[in-house]
């Protein structure tokens, strides 16, 4: 399906949990000279305007990215770290997603990977991901360039891994909009966790009080066929909820009261670190 428009999401509370584990890992990969490999296989538009009249509408970005800009410096130090690469962005009534700041972390010999089949998002994507970054110190070319492919994000996983650079992360950020996406994600990251053993796998996922089940199934699948083969791998989940579930039933719309993150091969100490975000998050992003 290609009715979904992040257009009425960005920034919002799922962004932040999403964009504070992403770069906590580009952080990591960055600790080691080697280069690595990125694949984003929803990438979406890379840069949304704040003041897309899409997202006053919905203000999820006053509930997420915006509010979270107002906190004081007791953050932790991840969220302090992805405030300081929004900041400029933000200042230009931008928000950066994932292609964007992943960009922010590339090196020469790094390879970037994204993969958008929408047609109006690849277009803004093809766009932004050929504009310099916007930093601290002002406007600058990114290190290494950045890959589009237009097709669908399960199909292209299939073909793009593994990588000739075998280290690096594969970000996968479905819609859900269909049932059949939980099927998806689950074959096809089983079989790119086998493909490349040791890649970081980091999985969004919807917390939806009607998708309860197939959430439960999708993960369990996951975390299950990680510990199998001959190269058993370590994973996680963090979640962050905003609204009690309960309160969503009687609710239209996406029901969604909060995301998780599930890793594969997480970096040293990304679990306690994310965990310690997600906790600071529900204090300023809960509703009350």
């Amino acid at each position: 399906m290609l009715s979904y428009q992040h257009e009425y999401h960005a920034g919002n509370h799922a962004d932040v949990l999403k964009h504070i584990c992403l770069t906590l890992i580009l952080h990591s990969l960055c600790r080691k000279e080697k280069p690595f490999t990125v694949i984003d296989s929803h990438a979406g538009a890379g840069r949304f305007r704040l003041d897309d009249e899409r997202l006053l509408r919905t203000e999820e970005a006053a509930g997420g990215i915006l509010r979270l800009q107002e906190q004081d410096a007791a953050a932790p130090q991840c969220i302090q770290d992805y405030l300081a690469a929004e900041a400029p962005y933000l200042s230009h009534r931008l928000y950066a997603g994932s292609p964007e700041l992943t960009r922010l972390y590339l090196r020469k010999g790094d390879r970037h990977v994204t993969v958008e089949k929408h047609p109006q998002a690849a277009a803004a994507l093809r766009e932004n991901m050929a504009l310099p970054l916007l930093t601290a110190d002002g406007e600058q070319p990114a290190a290494a360039r950045t890959e589009l492919h237009e097709e669908d994000s399960y199909t292209a996983l299939h073909a793009l891994t593994p990588p000739q650079v075998k280290r690096g992360l594969v970000l996968c950020d479905p819609s859900y909009e269909d049932a059949s996406d939980y099927r998806q994600v689950t074959e096809t990251l089983k079989l790119v966790h086998r493909k490349w053993n040791t890649a970081i796998i980091a999985l969004w996922y919807p917390l939806i009080v009607r998708r309860k089940n197939e959430t439960a199934q999708m993960l369990t699948a996951l975390q299950d066929d990680a510990k199998l083969g001959t190269m058993p791998a370590e994973s996680f989940r963090c979640e962050l909820s905003v609204r009690a579930p309960e309160s969503m039933n009687t609710e239209a719309g996406a029901h969604l009261y909060g995301s998780g993150m599930l890793v594969i091969n997480p970096p040293w100490h990304l679990q306690e670190e994310l965990e310690a975000a997600a906790q600071y998050l529900h204090g300023c992003l809960a509703q009350k």
